[in-house]
């Protein structure tokens, strides 16, 4: 009768997955577009937003690789030496990422006009 145990061990398998969703959760495109043009740099943390530590006086985060000083922002990812940047910097997943940051991204007004939440441009009546 070791049926009722399988059926546990399952029910805990799904509830590990739906955890993995924001595990490795980087930033969207908008939300690069916005940190670009307010010129300060953040990173994600666990799902969380911080702030760059600054590394000019030489100390910046310790649980940051190099102490988050070689950062690449169109990825969202720290790097350990500049070398290790630059070679991250000519590889295909940054150009991909490079290429979807040169579109602007939607406004809210343009969402909003697509779902048909705001009028478009008024034409005249219909039929007539």
């Amino acid at each position: 009768m070791g049926t009722g145990k399988q059926s546990r061990k399952k029910k805990a398998a799904n509830n590990g997955a739906r955890h993995v969703k924001t595990k490795f959760y980087k930033k969207d495109v908008d939300q690069i577009h916005a940190e670009k043009k307010k010129r300060k740099p953040t990173y994600m943390d666990n799902g969380i937003q911080r702030t760059l530590p600054d590394v000019s006086d030489g100390f910046g985060d310790p649980d940051l690789p190099a102490g988050g000083a070689f950062y690449c922002v169109e990825t969202d990812r720290h790097f350990i030496t500049a070398e290790a940047l630059e070679a991250h910097k000519k590889t295909k997943g940054y150009k991909r990422r490079v290429k979807e940051l040169e579109k602007e991204p939607y406004t809210q007004k343009e969402a909003d006009w697509a779902a048909g939440m705001t009028a478009g441009p008024d034409n005249g009546k219909r039929g007539a």
